[in-house]
């Protein structure tokens, strides 16, 4: 269960409280206290080592006021303008003290801000004796300059002047709604609570370690992988020239497979191109049903067209062949009718597929 403690110094030596506060449904709840007298503490009890994050609760005694009036109320422009006020009212300057501010409210286009400061080496100090006890106070305010805040109007630097005696409940009461939104908080420039940055660069740097190593198993990865695509690769390519060598045994020269390989199916392709539909055996099982008195010398036949060159004894033999063709060829014609050496006549049939 998160805890949190709350530091509530005495005006006089070096005596405190300490309020232990406990997560709950509503916020942080009261659930116990230790009280240290003046000289008393060495260290923490082992009941509050568990308590990471303790807040510093200053009397108003320790702490010196002023209520400037100014034109405007942006925190970011008082800032840099609150030290040069102070240098007119600190005698060592406002380099000498460390401050924070509350805006009271406004009157007359004129905001009246109440400025507490404390002398940096005081608060060094106190930071140095809490620090021997093991407590880094993350915030500094003060219980007591709540009480004044919320109490009736009036003179409010009179009445932090001579504020009035308060008991333990307003003290713990104040002490948790410090908890939940503090009034001011001391712990600003060279006094700034530093261990949320350190665990913060402890993280970062965790984190970009975490960031190269998974950027060297990432490029470690890549790198096996890139050898291993290499290596199949390489592999690959061997395989392809077995297979290619055993396609064509007789091709000396293998400069690139794949070129070669389209070469060859371009080749095949019109091949196939050129004798897909074509039947010799079918044709001439026709051609010698048909019985036709000719004689023919020479037969061609391509995809689209038959070529044929004969000789016959007379002109009827050719008329009667081209008949006989004509039952199971379609486009028969006869040209180059002429007489032959031999006293017959040399013809050309011409058709265009079989039917």
């Amino acid at each position: 269960m998160s805890r949190k403690g709350f530091v509530d110094l005495r005006a006089e030596g070096f005596a405190f409280e300490i309020y232990v506060f406990e997560a709950g449904p509503a916020g942080y709840e009261y659930k116990s206290s230790i009280t240290y007298s003046d000289g008393s503490a060495s260290s923490l009890p082992e009941s509050l080592s568990d308590i990471k994050e303790f807040y510093l609760g200053l009397p108003v005694e320790l702490l010196d006021f002023r209520i400037l009036r100014l034109p405007f109320s942006d925190r970011s422009k008082l800032v840099d303008v609150i030290p040069f006020e102070l240098d007119t009212l600190i005698i060592d300057g406002s380099n000498s003290v460390i401050f924070d501010f509350i805006v009271l409210g406004a009157a007359e286009d004129k905001f009246d801000v109440l400025v507490a400061y404390m002398k940096k080496d005081m608060l060094k100090d106190l930071l140095a004796k809490f620090s021997s006890l093991n407590i880094d106070p993350r915030i500094i305010t003060s219980t007591g300059l709540r009480t004044v805040i919320r109490g009736d109007t009036g003179d409010i630097l009179k009445r932090l002047a001579g504020p009035e005696e308060t008991d333990k409940d307003e003290r713990v009461r104040a002490a948790g709604e410090e908890l939940q939104s503090h009034t001011i908080n001391l712990r600003r420039g060279i006094f700034a609570y530093t261990k949320d940055a350190e665990k913060f660069g402890k993280a970062f740097k965790v984190s970009v370690v975490l960031l190269i190593l998974l950027a060297l198993l990432i490029n470690s990865d890549l790198a096996f992988r890139i050898v291993t695509a290499k290596q199949e690769t390489a592999s690959l390519k061997r395989e392809i020239r077995n297979v290619y060598a055993g396609l064509f045994p007789g091709e000396k020269k293998i400069s690139n497979e794949l070129y070669q390989m389209k070469s060859h199916l371009k080749e095949i392709q019109e091949k196939d191109k050129a004798l897909t539909g074509v039947y010799p055996l079918k044709f001439m099982l026709e051609l010698s049903q048909k019985n036709p008195e000719v004689i023919f010398n020479e037969i061609s036949l391509d995809r689209d067209m038959i070529t044929m060159k004969g000789e016959a004894g007379s002109m009827d033999e050719i008329t009667r062949m081209q008949s006989a063709l004509s039952e199971f060829l379609s486009g028969v014609s006869i040209s180059d009718i002429k007489p032959s050496e031999d006293g017959g006549t040399s013809f050309t049939v011409v058709a265009e597929d079989m039917k």
